[in-house]
Order: structure tokens, then sequence, then C-alpha cells
């Protein structure tokens, strides 16, 4: 029997083809009675959609229920994309009840827009997205329905600093985000942390399309992002080399494109911030860790006594 409901909520920036989060969500083209009902925004494009029943009639408070759960399952699932791929989103989730062979609008639910970074909209999906979308749409419900506060803060940071559309309140909201994942209060040990988490010597960023790859790394960037959090917080002047118009640079330190040469430290570093939270809550979800502070060392998370690493 074919589903009762219909959510979907376009992904404009979206490179990553067709990908199955759950048996009911997903990313994918819409389909031409689905198009039709939509009539908004980029209909050619890509949607997370989430197909549902509602057997329950509409008075009903359980119908409400399931209805509110259903909204609930396209955040977390944005936030899972986010997570992998920081590719924005409208913040819009659209609900249809099948009618026939079509679709009738019922409903509306408007979030704050996820805005991309301007290198997320050139990258290109990592290869491994598909595999790990189940898995991170996993971790992320777990993180909300156990619900597992460690990691519900640093996703609740990471879609406030995606949305924040001033650079410097973008670069405060991920790098704090990052402070409560590595439980970090300082520069040196926020920076050892993170380089212990994901590699001194990673790259941070993904190629684009043509195979153009910025050279930072986690080792090189980490302690002057967590400086100018600091700046930011306390209202401190920014460092001379915030202000500097170093460039976008690839590993070779020639800009990435043209369009990024003129580049401020203080915008590198913006990207810089959104791509580090979103790698660092990827690797503690799929990897199940948690610094401990009791031992100093990133380790498994205790099951479901999220209490022993607090």
């Amino acid at each position: 029997m074919e589903p009762s409901f219909l959510l979907l909520s376009a992904l404009t920036n979206w490179k990553g083809g067709d990908v199955r989060l759950a048996p009911d969500v997903a990313i994918r083209r819409l389909k031409d009675a689905e198009r039709c009902a939509a009539d908004a925004g980029d209909v050619e494009g890509y949607w997370l959609c989430h197909e549902f029943d509602n057997p329950y009639e509409d008075e009903l408070a359980r119908h409400k229920k399931r209805r509110e759960t259903a909204f609930k399952l396209m955040t977390y699932a944005t936030y899972a994309i986010q997570v992998s791929m920081p590719c924005g989103a409208t913040g819009v989730f659209l609900l249809f009840r099948r009618n026939g062979e079509g679709w009738s609008q019922c409903g509306v639910e408007r979030r704050q827009q996820i805005l991309p970074t301007e290198w997320a909209v050139r990258c290109v999906v990592p290869p491994q997205f598909a595999c790990d979308a189940p898995a991170m749409l996993e971790r992320v419900l777990e993180a909300f329905y156990k619900p597992v506060l460690r990691l519900q803060i640093p996703l609740w940071m990471m879609e406030q600093g995606l949305a924040a559309p001033d650079r410097h309140i973008r670069i405060l909201l991920c790098s704090t985000g990052l402070s409560s994942l590595t439980k970090a209060s300082g520069q040196a040990v926020f920076k050892e942390r993170l380089c212990s988490l994901l590699g001194a010597g990673t790259l941070i960023f993904p190629p684009d399309g043509a195979g153009r790859q910025p050279g930072y790394r986690v080792e090189e960037v980490a302690g002057q992002l967590y400086q100018l959090r600091n700046e930011l917080a306390h209202g401190l002047p920014f460092g001379a080399i915030f202000h500097r118009k170093t460039g976008f640079l690839d590993c070779d330190g020639r800009p990435v494109t043209e369009e990024f040469a003129r580049c401020r430290y203080d915008k590198v570093l913006e990207e810089c911030a959104v791509f580090l939270m979103c790698r660092a809550m990827r690797e503690v979800l799929l990897s199940r860790l948690v610094f401990d502070v009791r031992r100093m060392e990133w380790a498994a998370a205790g099951g479901g006594d999220e209490s022993t690493f607090t």
C-alpha cells in the first residue's frame, strides 16, 4: 500500500545523487505527481523526502503526534546531511496528503534556513556518503531520542552556526560547538584534542569538481581558530593576522581559484570552522566516541550510561 503522506524539503545545492537514509527517508528527485504538487522552488533539483502513513483521524491527538514525529525526523535527517556535507538547506518542510493519483498540500513547517559555505557549494560529496548516511541518521536519532545531551548541544551549535549569515557569529558558534565536543577550555588543549580526533595532518576540505583542494590541515588552523573564537567571545580586538588578505590557498600555497585570491584570513577560518565542526561531529557520531576527561583520551562512549564520561 502506498504511503498516505509525504514530506518534502528542497536541497538546492545537493550534488550527491540519490541517497537513501532510511527505508522511508531519501534524497532524490521528485516524481511527476510530486513536482506538480510542490510547484515551488527548484522542482528539478534534489529534495529530502519522507513518506509515511498516519492512519488516525485528523482530530485525534495521535494524528497530531504522528505528524509532529514526521517533521522531527525531517529535521534530524537534515542534521545528518549537513554533518557529512554542509551544503545548506531551505528549512521549509512541505506536507502533502495523497489524493488519488496526486498529492494535496496540507501543512508546512518553517525552520531557519541553513546557509552553505562558499566551498561547500563547489566541492563534491564524498563517495562514502551514501554508505555512511543510514548510520549517521541512526546516530542523530539516538542523540535526540535516548537522549544524549553531550551530542545534542554541539548539533544545535552546528545548526545555529550554519544558519548565521554573519561570518564572525558563524565562527563563534561552530568553534564553541567544537569546544563542547572536545571538552577543551584552552587553546593548547583544544588543538591537541582536535588533532587527536581528526589527525593532525588531515586536510580539512574535500576537493571541488575540478580536483582543486584547499591545503589547510587540522594542526595548522586549530589554535588560530580558538584564538579568534576567544577574541570574538570576549570582545577583544582581532589579531592582525585575521585581517590579512592571505587568499584561500591550495596545497602549493596558491589560491584555489582566482575568485579566492583576496580572501581575508578570518574568511578562511569561517570555512575551516564549519568543516571542522562537521568533520568532528561526523567522527564522534559514526565511531561512537567521547572525550574521557579521566583517562584524557578519546574513548568509546559508555553504552546507555552517558554519565560515565561527563
